[in-house]
């Protein structure tokens, strides 16, 4: 068989591989648009808290910082964070987002509850840009290439004094390197907690007080 198809052979591979993997990210994108008032959504590499761990994250933030404090969510993807913490009486929110796509339902859903969206990188914000040191953070933020270390500390830089931070990261060897030695409290969540969101990843919740 000549070089020439060979390489023809190779590249129709790899167009059935990119294929099958479009596949099963818009499968999976059709299970996030769930009940959700999701309409397009093509952010790939975004992977939603769970229900009921975004109520207990929620929940927790709720008990640790004062009745009506400001609340971050950075990354928020399609809010379902902050939809828990208004259900548990926190906000106001400042929900920080990059991708058109996710902040087009962001905004309809901040015209509902008054929460202010801003759509930007959130390593290229600083509190001032955000309105102020915040109370609380509650956060999801992106695992990829130890990503999310950089936003946890981004983060806890914009708390204030005696301000909370609770927040979902990958349990690899980074994170347990560099935040575990530093946060409050650091669980592991059982395997297979994001299963259903479209990854198998190991995750931890921690808390982390300024």
């Amino acid at each position: 068989m000549n070089t020439g198809k060979l390489r023809l052979l190779h590249l129709r591979d790899q167009n059935d591989a990119a294929g099958e993997a479009m596949s099963r990210e818009r499968d999976r994108f059709a299970r996030i648009a769930g009940e959700e008032p999701t309409r397009a959504i093509s952010s790939f590499n975004l992977f939603q808290t769970p229900e009921d761990i975004a109520a207990d994250m929620a929940a927790t933030l709720a008990g640790l910082i004062p009745a009506g404090g400001r609340v971050l969510e950075p990354s928020a993807g399609l809010g379902r964070l902050c939809r828990s913490a208004r259900r548990h009486g926190l906000g106001p929110i400042v929900m920080v987002e990059s991708s058109p796509e996710c902040c087009a339902e962001l905004y309809r859903q901040s015209e509902q509850t008054g929460d202010r969206l801003v759509q930007a990188d959130f390593l290229a914000c600083d509190a001032g840009r955000l309105g102020g040191l915040f109370d609380g953070v509650i956060m999801n933020p992106p695992f990829k290439q130890g990503r999310d270390i950089k936003h946890i500390r981004h983060a806890f830089a914009m708390l204030k004094p005696g301000g909370v931070l609770i927040s979902l990261c990958f349990n690899g060897v980074r994170q347990n390197k560099h935040l575990r030695p530093i946060v409050d409290t650091w669980q592991e969540l059982p395997a297979g907690s994001f299963k259903a969101e479209g990854t198998a990843a190991g995750v931890a919740l921690l808390t982390w007080t300024k």
